[in-house]
C-alpha cells in the first residue's frame, strides 16, 4: 500500500512544541561531554567487531554568499584560498579516523555536505577523494551510495562530469523556491535554468539518483506560489524530493535576523502548504517516504519501503 501524507491539524495544534532538528539520530541535544576519547575508541572497536560496512560524512562549510534561512555550520567567504588549510586538516583527520577502523570494511555510503562542497577546486576535490581512498576501502564498482550536495549556482556541466568521474553517483540539488520574491527575501537568487541545467547534466553523466531540496515556510511564500514551484520541479522529474520545514530561530542563527518576520507564513499556512504539496506529489506519482521525503515509485527508497526494509541511519 502506497503511503500518503495525512495531516491532522487539530492533533498538531494539541501537541505543538519545539523539538530538536532531526538531521541526525541520536539528535545533537543527546550529545554530552561524558563521551570522550576513550569512549569513542571503545565504540570504534565494537563497531569493528560487527564487521559491517562504513558510512562517511565530510563537511565542507564554505559558501561565497549567505542564504538568510541557513542554520548550517558555514564559513562565508569569497576567498577560495581559505579552503586549503581546512582541507589539510581534513586529510589528517581522515588518516586518524581510518586508523581506528578495520581496513577491510568497505565504504557503502559517502556524503559531502556543506556549506557548498563545490566551493573547492577540481584539484582539491580529486585530492580529497584520493586521500579518502588511500585510507578507506572505497567501492570501485559504483555500487556504493556516494552523494554530494550541489548549489546549482556553483557548478558547470564540467564540474558535474568531474564529480561523476571521481566516484559520486547521487546528487542533492538545493533549490528551496523558484519564486523571485522569495529568493530575494532570503538572499538566494537562483534561476530555473541553473537548477534544471544541473539536473540535466547529472542525468547525462549517469548519476543514479537525483534529489531536489525545497523549503516551505519561507518569507512571502503562499500555498499557491509553492505549488507553482512544485509544478516546475515535477516537470523535471527528479528521483526524490525533500520538502523541509523552515525553522525560524534568529536568536541562534544570525543570518535569520535579516528575514522580515512579518513576511513569514503563519503556522496554519505552513501546514496548508505541506498538505497541498504532499497531495500534489502523490497525484504526480511520488511516494511519501516520511521525514519530509518523497520518491518516485521505482526509486530505491520507495522500493525498500514497500518491501519493509527501509531504515534511517545517522546521516539520515
Amino acid at each position: 500500500m502506497q503511503q500518503t501524507l495525512i495531516l491532522d491539524h487539530d492533533l498538531i495544534r494539541r501537541y505543538d512544541q519545539s523539538g530538536p532538528r532531526y538531521t541526525s539520530y541520536p539528535t545533537a541535544v543527546q550529545f554530552h561531554d561524558g563521551f570522550g576519547n576513550a569512549q569513542y575508541r571503545d565504540a570504534a572497536a565494537a563497531s569493528n567487531a560487527s564487521g559491517r560496512p562504513l558510512s562517511l560524512y565530510f563537511h565542507l562549510p564554505f559558501c561565497d554568499t549567505v542564504c538568510f534561512y541557513c542554520a548550517c555550520n558555514k564559513v562565508v567567504t569569497k576567498d577560495r584560498g581559505r579552503a586549503q588549510p581546512y582541507l589539510d586538516r581534513m586529510h589528517r583527520e581522515i588518516e586518524m579516523q581510518a586508523a581506528l577502523f578495520d581496513r577491510g570494511r568497505p565504504i557503502d555510503q559517502l556524503h559531502w555536505g556543506g556549506g557548498t562542497p563545490t566551493f573547492i577546486s577540481a584539484q582539491q576535490m580529486r585530492e580529497l577523494m584520493a586521500v579518502t581512498g588511500r585510507h578507506f576501502q572505497l567501492r570501485d564498482d559504483d555500487s556504493g551510495e556516494y552523494s554530494i550536495e550541489i548549489d546549482p549556482r556553483e557548478v558547470t556541466p564540467e564540474t558535474i562530469g568531474l564529480l561523476r568521474e571521481i566516484g559520486f553517483n547521487r546528487m542533492s540539488l538545493g533549490l528551496q523556491d523558484l519564486d523571485p520574491r522569495v529568493q530575494k527575501a532570503v538572499n538566494r537568487i537562483q534561476t530555473a535554468e541553473q537548477t534544471f541545467g544541473a539536473l540535466s547534466a547529472a542525468r547525462h553523466e549517469g548519476f543514479r539518483s537525483i534529489s531536489v531540496d525545497l523549503i516551505y515556510g519561507l518569507p512571502l511564500q503562499t500555498p499557491d506560489s509553492f505549488i507553482d514551484t512544485l509544478d516546475r520541479v515535477i516537470e523535471a522529474a527528479p528521483d526524490r524530493l525533500s520538502v523541509f520545514n523552515y525553522a525560524h530561530l534568529p536568536e541562534r542563527f544570525k543570518p535569520q535576523r535579516r528575514i522580515n518576520e512579518s513576511e513569514l507564513p503563519s503556522p496554519d499556512q505552513k501546514l496548508d502548504i505541506l498538505q497541498r504539496a504532499g497531495q500534489h506529489l502523490a497525484d504526480a506519482g511520488y511516494v511519501y517516504i516520511g521525514m519530509d521525503h518523497f520518491a518516485r515509485p521505482d526509486d530505491e527508497l520507495a522500493v525498500a519501503q514497500r518491501e519493509g526494509h527501509l531504515y534511517r541511519n545517522f546521516q539520515g
